[in-house]
């Protein structure tokens, strides 16, 4: 049971990916669009946020098949949790000012895996 409601917050986790998806796309949430990362560094230009919205639906499908794998107790779900996570924590670090909280959980994610 256990299980099955972490899945669920894993699933929301997910989700919220899409955030940067409607963000970089310029979908909505205008005003936290920007062509700069890594805390305003590296600026990727236009064509980078599109590639970088579409690696924020990267992760929110990989961490959607995470939760599924939880839900239904698949014996493949710790290493497509791991992938989501990990995966997710490089995108968070690209944008750290808005994504903080997301690279927070990951990593919580990640150690806890690690301590199973």
């Amino acid at each position: 049971m256990l299980l099955k409601l972490i899945s669920i917050i894993v699933l929301v986790h997910g989700l919220i990916h899409l955030i940067g998806v409607v963000t970089f796309w310029k979908i909505s949430l205008h005003e936290h669009y920007s062509t700069k990362v890594l805390g305003g560094v590296l600026d990727i230009g236009v064509r980078g946020t599109y590639v970088l919205g579409f690696a924020w639906l990267v992760a929110a499908i990989g961490y959607t098949i995470a939760a599924y794998g939880m839900f239904t107790d698949q014996v493949w779900w710790q290493t497509s949790l791991f992938a989501a996570a990990s995966y997710s924590l490089i995108l968070t670090l690209l944008g750290w000012k808005d994504a903080i909280s997301g690279t927070i959980l990951n990593l919580v994610i990640l150690i806890s895996l690690i301590l199973i």
